[in-house]
Protein backbone atom coordinates (compact mmCIF):
# COMPACT_ATOMS: atom_id res chain seq x y z
CA UNK A 1 0.00 0.00 0.00
CA UNK A 2 1.09 3.28 -1.37
CA UNK A 3 2.32 6.07 1.39
CA UNK A 4 -0.49 9.44 1.08
CA UNK A 5 1.20 11.95 0.02
CA UNK A 6 0.61 15.56 1.43
CA UNK A 7 -0.92 17.76 -1.67
CA UNK A 8 1.55 19.97 -3.70
CA UNK A 9 1.65 23.97 -1.84
CA UNK A 10 0.47 25.60 -4.89
CA UNK A 11 -2.23 23.18 -6.10
CA UNK A 12 -4.57 22.74 -2.59
CA UNK A 13 -6.61 20.13 -2.15
CA UNK A 14 -10.00 20.92 -0.69
CA UNK A 15 -12.49 19.60 2.05
CA UNK A 16 -15.40 18.04 1.83
CA UNK A 17 -18.18 21.58 1.72
CA UNK A 18 -20.62 19.25 4.04
CA UNK A 19 -19.72 17.23 6.39
CA UNK A 20 -22.72 14.91 6.19
CA UNK A 21 -22.10 15.28 1.90
CA UNK A 22 -20.38 11.77 0.92
CA UNK A 23 -20.08 12.93 -2.45
CA UNK A 24 -17.68 10.62 -3.86
CA UNK A 25 -19.81 7.77 -2.86
CA UNK A 26 -22.13 8.94 -5.04
CA UNK A 27 -20.19 9.39 -8.03
CA UNK A 28 -20.51 13.38 -7.77
CA UNK A 29 -17.43 14.87 -5.48
CA UNK A 30 -16.38 18.49 -4.62
CA UNK A 31 -13.23 19.65 -6.90
CA UNK A 32 -10.06 22.11 -6.39
CA UNK A 33 -9.85 25.45 -7.10
CA UNK A 34 -8.68 26.24 -10.34
CA UNK A 35 -11.10 26.34 -13.60
CA UNK A 36 -9.72 24.40 -16.51
CA UNK A 37 -10.66 25.81 -20.31
CA UNK A 38 -13.86 24.13 -21.95
CA UNK A 39 -13.34 21.03 -22.97
CA UNK A 40 -9.82 20.49 -21.86
CA UNK A 41 -9.03 17.56 -19.19
CA UNK A 42 -7.70 19.14 -16.13
CA UNK A 43 -3.82 18.12 -15.70
CA UNK A 44 -3.06 16.43 -12.19
CA UNK A 45 -3.28 19.02 -9.54
CA UNK A 46 -5.74 21.36 -11.51
CA UNK A 47 -9.90 21.72 -11.37
CA UNK A 48 -12.56 23.49 -10.81
CA UNK A 49 -13.61 26.78 -9.31
CA UNK A 50 -14.77 26.11 -5.60
CA UNK A 51 -17.95 24.47 -4.74
CA UNK A 52 -18.01 22.42 -8.66
CA UNK A 53 -18.82 18.70 -8.50
CA UNK A 54 -17.00 15.95 -10.56
CA UNK A 55 -19.62 14.34 -12.46
CA UNK A 56 -17.78 10.64 -13.47
CA UNK A 57 -20.67 9.18 -14.77
CA UNK A 58 -20.47 12.23 -17.86
CA UNK A 59 -16.32 12.25 -16.75
CA UNK A 60 -16.71 16.00 -16.51
CA UNK A 61 -16.20 19.25 -13.99
CA UNK A 62 -19.94 20.69 -13.35
CA UNK A 63 -19.69 24.35 -12.96
CA UNK A 64 -20.97 25.86 -9.00
CA UNK A 65 -24.23 25.28 -8.05
CA UNK A 66 -25.51 22.79 -11.13
CA UNK A 67 -26.22 19.11 -10.70
CA UNK A 68 -25.39 15.80 -13.00
CA UNK A 69 -29.05 16.48 -14.21
CA UNK A 70 -30.26 20.04 -14.39
CA UNK A 71 -30.19 22.72 -11.45
CA UNK A 72 -32.13 20.19 -9.08
CA UNK A 73 -30.16 18.96 -6.41
CA UNK A 74 -29.62 15.51 -6.09
CA UNK A 75 -31.09 12.99 -3.40
CA UNK A 76 -28.27 12.59 -1.72
CA UNK A 77 -27.22 16.31 -1.19
CA UNK A 78 -27.05 17.71 2.46
CA UNK A 79 -29.17 20.52 3.38
CA UNK A 80 -26.71 21.95 5.51
CA UNK A 81 -25.46 25.43 4.18
CA UNK A 82 -22.44 24.66 2.23
CA UNK A 83 -21.12 28.23 3.55
CA UNK A 84 -20.55 30.35 6.40
CA UNK A 85 -24.15 31.34 7.55
CA UNK A 86 -25.15 33.22 10.57
CA UNK A 87 -28.37 31.66 12.71
CA UNK A 88 -30.75 33.30 10.41
CA UNK A 89 -29.78 31.89 7.32
CA UNK A 90 -29.46 28.57 8.73
CA UNK A 91 -31.80 26.76 6.30
CA UNK A 92 -30.31 28.45 2.98
CA UNK A 93 -28.70 25.17 1.98
CA UNK A 94 -28.23 23.80 -1.12
CA UNK A 95 -32.44 22.16 -1.17
CA UNK A 96 -33.48 25.36 0.26
CA UNK A 97 -36.72 25.85 -1.36
CA UNK A 98 -39.22 28.43 -1.19
CA UNK A 99 -42.26 26.40 -0.04
CA UNK A 100 -40.29 24.50 2.62
CA UNK A 101 -41.02 27.07 5.68
CA UNK A 102 -44.96 26.57 5.32
CA UNK A 103 -44.45 22.71 5.05
CA UNK A 104 -42.64 23.10 8.34
CA UNK A 105 -45.86 25.71 9.43
CA UNK A 106 -48.19 22.79 8.56
CA UNK A 107 -46.26 20.40 10.16
CA UNK A 108 -45.73 22.10 13.70
CA UNK A 109 -49.30 23.18 14.22
CA UNK A 110 -50.39 19.87 14.51
CA UNK A 111 -47.65 18.96 16.68
CA UNK A 112 -48.85 21.53 19.39
CA UNK A 113 -52.24 21.01 18.84
CA UNK A 114 -51.83 17.49 19.81
CA UNK A 115 -48.94 18.25 22.69
CA UNK A 116 -51.97 20.39 24.30
CA UNK A 117 -54.37 16.93 24.04
CA UNK A 118 -51.61 14.87 25.43
CA UNK A 119 -50.70 17.23 28.31
CA UNK A 120 -54.08 16.11 29.87
CA UNK A 121 -52.50 12.84 30.31
CA UNK A 122 -50.14 13.99 33.23
CA UNK A 123 -52.59 16.64 34.31
CA UNK A 124 -54.79 13.63 34.97
CA UNK A 125 -51.85 12.09 36.71
CA UNK A 126 -51.01 15.41 38.49
CA UNK A 127 -54.54 15.66 40.17
CA UNK A 128 -54.50 12.18 41.00
CA UNK A 129 -51.35 12.98 42.94
CA UNK A 130 -52.06 15.72 44.58
CA UNK A 131 -55.90 15.77 45.19
CA UNK A 132 -56.35 11.60 45.05
CA UNK A 133 -59.07 10.42 42.73
CA UNK A 134 -62.24 11.10 44.75
CA UNK A 135 -63.76 14.16 42.76
CA UNK A 136 -60.93 14.12 39.91
CA UNK A 137 -63.41 14.70 36.99
CA UNK A 138 -65.18 18.08 39.05
CA UNK A 139 -61.60 19.09 39.86
CA UNK A 140 -60.61 19.18 36.23
CA UNK A 141 -63.08 20.64 35.06
CA UNK A 142 -62.76 23.61 37.87
CA UNK A 143 -59.23 24.22 37.06
CA UNK A 144 -59.92 24.20 33.10
CA UNK A 145 -62.89 26.60 33.49
CA UNK A 146 -60.51 28.57 35.87
CA UNK A 147 -57.68 28.93 33.18
CA UNK A 148 -60.14 29.95 30.45
CA UNK A 149 -60.97 32.97 32.59
CA UNK A 150 -57.51 33.71 33.60
CA UNK A 151 -57.69 32.45 36.76
CA UNK A 152 -54.47 30.20 36.75
CA UNK A 153 -54.65 27.87 39.97
CA UNK A 154 -51.76 24.73 40.14
CA UNK A 155 -53.61 22.47 37.72
CA UNK A 156 -53.79 25.14 35.42
CA UNK A 157 -49.84 26.16 35.04
CA UNK A 158 -48.92 23.18 34.85
CA UNK A 159 -51.04 22.33 32.20
CA UNK A 160 -50.06 25.37 30.43
CA UNK A 161 -46.30 24.74 30.53
CA UNK A 162 -46.82 21.50 28.98
CA UNK A 163 -48.29 23.23 26.15
CA UNK A 164 -45.49 25.64 26.09
CA UNK A 165 -42.31 22.92 26.71
CA UNK A 166 -43.73 21.43 23.80
CA UNK A 167 -43.07 23.85 21.72
CA UNK A 168 -39.35 22.27 21.65
CA UNK A 169 -40.03 19.10 19.42
CA UNK A 170 -42.69 20.94 17.51
CA UNK A 171 -39.80 23.46 15.98
CA UNK A 172 -37.37 20.77 15.76
CA UNK A 173 -39.36 18.23 14.38
CA UNK A 174 -40.58 20.71 11.27
CA UNK A 175 -37.32 22.04 10.59
CA UNK A 176 -36.00 18.51 10.31
CA UNK A 177 -39.22 16.90 8.06
CA UNK A 178 -39.46 20.03 6.18
CA UNK A 179 -36.06 20.92 5.74
CA UNK A 180 -34.12 18.16 6.51
CA UNK A 181 -32.37 20.10 8.94
CA UNK A 182 -31.13 17.93 11.87
CA UNK A 183 -33.19 19.58 15.22
CA UNK A 184 -29.80 20.61 17.29
CA UNK A 185 -29.29 22.96 14.54
CA UNK A 186 -32.23 25.17 16.17
CA UNK A 187 -30.63 24.98 19.36
CA UNK A 188 -27.41 26.63 17.83
CA UNK A 189 -25.06 27.23 14.66
CA UNK A 190 -22.65 24.41 16.42
CA UNK A 191 -25.36 21.99 16.00
CA UNK A 192 -26.18 21.87 19.75
CA UNK A 193 -27.12 23.68 22.95
CA UNK A 194 -23.70 24.88 24.23
CA UNK A 195 -24.12 24.90 28.39
CA UNK A 196 -21.34 26.60 29.73
CA UNK A 197 -22.33 29.72 27.56
CA UNK A 198 -25.53 29.41 29.06
CA UNK A 199 -24.09 29.46 32.52
CA UNK A 200 -22.20 31.88 31.50
CA UNK A 201 -25.15 34.38 30.55
CA UNK A 202 -27.04 33.39 33.87
CA UNK A 203 -24.18 34.29 35.79
CA UNK A 204 -24.39 37.93 34.23
CA UNK A 205 -28.37 38.57 33.99
CA UNK A 206 -29.60 36.94 37.51
CA UNK A 207 -27.90 40.06 39.52
CA UNK A 208 -29.44 42.29 37.10
CA UNK A 209 -32.91 41.15 37.56
CA UNK A 210 -32.10 40.88 41.46
CA UNK A 211 -32.33 44.46 41.31
CA UNK A 212 -34.90 44.42 38.79
CA UNK A 213 -37.72 42.87 41.15
CA UNK A 214 -36.48 45.17 44.02
CA UNK A 215 -37.34 48.03 42.53
CA UNK A 216 -40.78 46.42 41.42
CA UNK A 217 -41.67 45.51 44.29
CA UNK A 218 -40.98 49.26 45.88
CA UNK A 219 -43.06 50.64 43.32
CA UNK A 220 -45.77 48.35 43.31
CA UNK A 221 -46.91 46.38 45.94
CA UNK A 222 -48.61 43.75 45.21
CA UNK A 223 -52.92 43.85 46.26
CA UNK A 224 -53.44 40.43 46.58
CA UNK A 225 -52.47 37.59 49.15
CA UNK A 226 -50.40 34.93 47.92
CA UNK A 227 -52.46 31.89 46.39
CA UNK A 228 -52.79 28.38 48.87
CA UNK A 229 -51.09 26.56 46.81
CA UNK A 230 -48.09 28.89 46.50
CA UNK A 231 -45.76 25.90 47.52
CA UNK A 232 -47.00 23.74 45.11
CA UNK A 233 -46.50 26.63 42.75
CA UNK A 234 -43.23 27.33 44.10
CA UNK A 235 -41.74 23.61 42.95
CA UNK A 236 -43.91 23.62 39.56
CA UNK A 237 -41.34 26.97 39.03
CA UNK A 238 -38.55 25.94 39.86
CA UNK A 239 -38.74 22.51 37.80
CA UNK A 240 -40.63 23.70 35.22
CA UNK A 241 -40.35 27.61 34.12
CA UNK A 242 -36.95 27.30 32.43
CA UNK A 243 -38.22 24.60 29.85
CA UNK A 244 -41.17 26.63 29.47
CA UNK A 245 -39.31 29.62 28.57
CA UNK A 246 -36.81 27.55 26.45
CA UNK A 247 -40.11 26.48 24.66
CA UNK A 248 -41.10 29.82 23.82
CA UNK A 249 -37.73 31.16 22.16
CA UNK A 250 -37.63 27.64 20.46
CA UNK A 251 -40.68 28.73 18.33
CA UNK A 252 -40.46 33.14 18.36
CA UNK A 253 -36.66 33.21 18.19
CA UNK A 254 -35.46 29.85 16.92
CA UNK A 255 -38.47 28.57 14.26
CA UNK A 256 -39.43 31.87 12.88
CA UNK A 257 -35.80 33.46 12.80
CA UNK A 258 -35.11 30.57 10.68
CA UNK A 259 -37.68 30.08 8.94
CA UNK A 260 -38.23 33.75 7.99
CA UNK A 261 -34.82 34.17 7.66
CA UNK A 262 -34.64 31.56 4.78
CA UNK A 263 -36.56 33.20 2.47
CA UNK A 264 -33.86 36.03 1.93
CA UNK A 265 -30.45 36.19 0.70
CA UNK A 266 -29.02 39.10 2.21
CA UNK A 267 -27.96 37.85 5.60
CA UNK A 268 -29.09 41.65 7.17
CA UNK A 269 -32.26 41.01 5.39
CA UNK A 270 -32.85 37.69 7.08
CA UNK A 271 -32.13 38.76 10.28
CA UNK A 272 -34.68 41.98 10.36
CA UNK A 273 -37.18 40.32 8.32
CA UNK A 274 -37.20 37.52 11.07
CA UNK A 275 -36.97 40.09 14.00
CA UNK A 276 -39.94 42.00 12.79
CA UNK A 277 -41.98 38.71 12.67
CA UNK A 278 -40.80 37.56 16.16
CA UNK A 279 -41.23 40.49 17.74
CA UNK A 280 -44.98 41.36 16.32
CA UNK A 281 -45.77 37.03 16.70
CA UNK A 282 -44.33 37.18 20.39
CA UNK A 283 -46.22 40.43 21.44
CA UNK A 284 -49.55 39.43 20.07
CA UNK A 285 -49.46 36.54 21.40
CA UNK A 286 -49.16 37.52 25.30
CA UNK A 287 -53.26 39.21 24.21
CA UNK A 288 -52.45 42.13 25.84
CA UNK A 289 -53.52 45.43 24.14
CA UNK A 290 -51.91 47.54 25.50
CA UNK A 291 -49.32 49.80 24.10
CA UNK A 292 -47.12 49.73 26.77
CA UNK A 293 -46.88 46.13 27.27
CA UNK A 294 -46.81 45.69 23.79
CA UNK A 295 -43.90 48.04 23.60
CA UNK A 296 -42.28 45.96 26.38
CA UNK A 297 -42.74 42.58 25.18
CA UNK A 298 -41.28 43.94 21.71
CA UNK A 299 -38.51 45.01 23.21
CA UNK A 300 -37.43 41.96 24.47
CA UNK A 301 -38.03 40.13 21.60
CA UNK A 302 -36.19 42.42 19.49
CA UNK A 303 -32.83 41.86 22.48
CA UNK A 304 -33.32 38.18 22.15
CA UNK A 305 -34.04 37.98 18.16
CA UNK A 306 -30.48 40.25 18.15
CA UNK A 307 -28.54 38.20 20.70
CA UNK A 308 -29.80 34.55 18.99
CA UNK A 309 -28.02 36.63 15.88
CA UNK A 310 -24.51 38.16 17.57
CA UNK A 311 -24.28 34.48 19.55
CA UNK A 312 -25.20 31.85 16.84
CA UNK A 313 -28.27 30.43 19.02
CA UNK A 314 -30.76 30.52 21.84
CA UNK A 315 -28.83 29.97 25.06
CA UNK A 316 -28.59 33.49 25.68
CA UNK A 317 -32.57 34.42 25.04
CA UNK A 318 -33.59 31.14 26.91
CA UNK A 319 -31.28 32.46 30.06
CA UNK A 320 -33.11 35.85 29.49
CA UNK A 321 -36.65 34.70 29.61
CA UNK A 322 -36.07 31.97 32.19
CA UNK A 323 -34.46 34.20 34.49
CA UNK A 324 -37.32 37.11 34.06
CA UNK A 325 -39.93 34.49 34.55
CA UNK A 326 -38.38 32.44 37.62
CA UNK A 327 -37.64 35.69 39.32
CA UNK A 328 -41.19 36.89 38.42
CA UNK A 329 -43.39 34.18 39.77
CA UNK A 330 -41.02 33.62 42.51
CA UNK A 331 -41.73 36.99 43.86
CA UNK A 332 -45.50 36.90 43.48
CA UNK A 333 -45.38 33.46 45.49
CA UNK A 334 -43.81 35.13 48.35
CA UNK A 335 -44.86 38.48 48.53
CA UNK A 336 -48.73 38.12 46.58
CA UNK A 337 -49.88 39.51 43.37
CA UNK A 338 -50.39 36.05 41.68
CA UNK A 339 -53.41 36.56 40.03
CA UNK A 340 -51.64 39.91 38.24
CA UNK A 341 -48.39 37.88 37.23
CA UNK A 342 -49.57 36.82 33.69
CA UNK A 343 -50.36 39.25 30.80
CA UNK A 344 -53.87 38.79 29.53
CA UNK A 345 -56.25 40.87 27.67
CA UNK A 346 -57.05 43.21 30.70
CA UNK A 347 -53.40 43.77 31.29
CA UNK A 348 -52.07 47.63 31.60
CA UNK A 349 -48.92 49.53 31.49
CA UNK A 350 -47.56 52.61 31.90
CA UNK A 351 -44.61 54.58 30.91
CA UNK A 352 -42.38 54.23 33.93
CA UNK A 353 -42.75 50.41 34.10
CA UNK A 354 -42.21 50.02 30.13
CA UNK A 355 -38.89 52.40 31.25
CA UNK A 356 -37.42 50.28 33.86
CA UNK A 357 -38.25 46.70 31.83
CA UNK A 358 -36.42 48.59 28.59
CA UNK A 359 -33.49 49.24 31.10
CA UNK A 360 -33.23 45.95 32.60
CA UNK A 361 -33.38 44.38 29.10
CA UNK A 362 -30.63 46.93 27.73
CA UNK A 363 -28.19 45.98 30.64
CA UNK A 364 -29.05 42.12 30.18
CA UNK A 365 -28.40 42.73 26.05
CA UNK A 366 -25.20 44.53 26.69
CA UNK A 367 -23.38 42.79 29.51
CA UNK A 368 -24.38 39.58 27.46
CA UNK A 369 -23.27 40.98 24.10
CA UNK A 370 -20.18 41.96 25.79
CA UNK A 371 -19.39 38.76 26.96
CA UNK A 372 -19.83 37.15 23.81
CA UNK A 373 -17.16 39.56 22.41
CA UNK A 374 -14.91 38.40 25.33
CA UNK A 375 -15.25 34.95 24.47
CA UNK A 376 -15.43 35.53 20.56
CA UNK A 377 -18.27 32.69 20.56
CA UNK A 378 -18.94 31.18 17.42
CA UNK A 379 -21.74 33.10 15.89
CA UNK A 380 -21.45 31.73 12.14
CA UNK A 381 -21.70 28.06 11.30
CA UNK A 382 -19.10 26.78 8.93
CA UNK A 383 -19.10 23.43 6.85
CA UNK A 384 -16.28 21.71 6.67
CA UNK A 385 -14.13 18.79 8.46
CA UNK A 386 -10.74 18.32 9.71
CA UNK A 387 -9.62 15.94 7.14
CA UNK A 388 -9.18 16.36 2.84
CA UNK A 389 -9.29 13.70 0.52
CA UNK A 390 -6.60 13.19 -2.34
CA UNK A 391 -6.66 10.91 -5.44
CA UNK A 392 -9.08 8.80 -6.22
CA UNK A 393 -8.75 5.90 -9.30
CA UNK A 394 -10.51 6.23 -12.74
CA UNK A 395 -14.06 6.49 -11.88
CA UNK A 396 -13.38 9.71 -10.02
CA UNK A 397 -12.23 12.97 -11.34
CA UNK A 398 -8.59 13.64 -13.05
CA UNK A 399 -5.93 12.62 -11.25
CA UNK A 400 -4.26 14.75 -8.81
CA UNK A 401 -7.60 17.02 -8.76
CA UNK A 402 -9.04 15.38 -5.50
CA UNK A 403 -11.88 12.83 -4.60
CA UNK A 404 -13.12 10.15 -6.33
CA UNK A 405 -14.60 5.83 -4.67
CA UNK A 406 -11.83 5.30 -2.54
CA UNK A 407 -10.88 8.39 -2.10
CA UNK A 408 -8.00 8.62 0.69
CA UNK A 409 -8.39 10.83 3.88
CA UNK A 410 -5.32 12.15 5.06
CA UNK A 411 -5.00 14.49 8.25
CA UNK A 412 -3.69 17.93 7.83
CA UNK A 413 -1.66 19.65 9.89
CA UNK A 414 -2.71 23.59 8.99
CA UNK A 415 -6.51 24.22 10.66
CA UNK A 416 -8.55 24.31 7.43
CA UNK A 417 -11.52 26.53 6.30
CA UNK A 418 -14.61 25.89 7.87
CA UNK A 419 -13.43 23.98 10.84
CA UNK A 420 -13.38 24.57 14.59
CA UNK A 421 -9.57 24.77 14.26
CA UNK A 422 -9.68 27.24 11.40
CA UNK A 423 -11.86 29.26 13.32
CA UNK A 424 -9.97 29.17 16.30
CA UNK A 425 -6.36 29.67 14.20
CA UNK A 426 -8.77 33.07 12.60
CA UNK A 427 -9.61 34.57 15.52
CA UNK A 428 -6.50 33.98 18.21
CA UNK A 429 -7.90 30.95 19.91
CA UNK A 430 -5.60 28.08 20.90
CA UNK A 431 -7.56 25.37 19.32
CA UNK A 432 -6.96 22.95 22.25
CA UNK A 433 -8.48 24.62 24.68
CA UNK A 434 -11.72 24.59 23.47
Amino acid sequence: MSTPQQPHPHSPATWSPIPQQDGWRTGVVPGPDVVPAPGVVPAPGVGPAPGALWDAGQARWLPPGTYPHGPAAPAGLSAMPDEPRTYPQMLRGPRRRWWRPLLALLIALPIALAAQVVAFIPLVAFGAATRGTSGLGNWLLTSMNGLAAGKIDAAGFFYVNLGLIALIPAAGLSIWVAHHIRPKFVSSVVGGFRWRWLLRCLVVVVPVWAIYIGIGLLLDTPATDRPTEWITLLVLVVLMTPLQAAGEEYLFRGWILQNVGSWFKRPMLSLVSGTVVSAVAFSAAHGSPDPWILGSLAIFAISCCLLTWRTGGLEAAVAIHAVNNIAAFAAVLNFGGWDEAFIGGDSKGDPVQFGIDAAVQLAAFALIWWQAKRIKISRHYRPGMPLIYRDGPAAGPPSGSGGGDGAQLVPVSQPLPGTYAWEDAEEGRDPQRR
